[in-house]
């Protein structure tokens, strides 16, 4: 496989995302992001979206175990942070999701990269 037009927009929308999970961690006090919930929401609706362009088409995917692994863990750690900070109010878990977001966000990225395509399905079925 390689790196799409949808790579792009979900970096773009990443790196959004953490500007401004981070002006609100670092205090640059900008408009709508005055607390550590609103840089959760802002995060995690960004991140949601870079998700939705960056994740797998085909089936096969979900059953492999880098796949299952990285499902588990990964929504693991943006339930916890979202659930926590949204409860909480706490910078540690705007930070937690920061780095979970990025673990993501690598993961996908470097397996679009070097990941190359499954002759055994048809690019027609792989579309569903």
């Amino acid at each position: 496989m390689r790196l799409t037009w949808k790579d792009a927009v979900s970096t773009a929308l990443v790196v959004a995302g953490l500007a401004m999970a981070l002006s609100v961690l670092a205090g640059w006090g900008w408009p709508l992001l005055g607390g550590v919930r609103a840089g959760i929401v802002a995060l995690g609706v960004l991140g949601g979206i870079a998700c939705v362009f960056g994740a797998p088409l085909e089936r096969s995917y979900y059953v492999d175990p880098f796949g299952l692994i990285t499902a588990v863990v990964g929504m693991g750690g943006v339930t916890i942070a979202v659930v926590g900070g949204l409860i909480f109010d706490a910078p540690q878990f705007l930070l937690a999701l920061m780095l979970v977001t990025i673990m993501l966000w690598s993961l996908a990225t470097l397996r679009h990269a070097v990941e190359g395509v499954n002759p055994a399905v048809p690019p027609r079925l792989a579309l569903r």
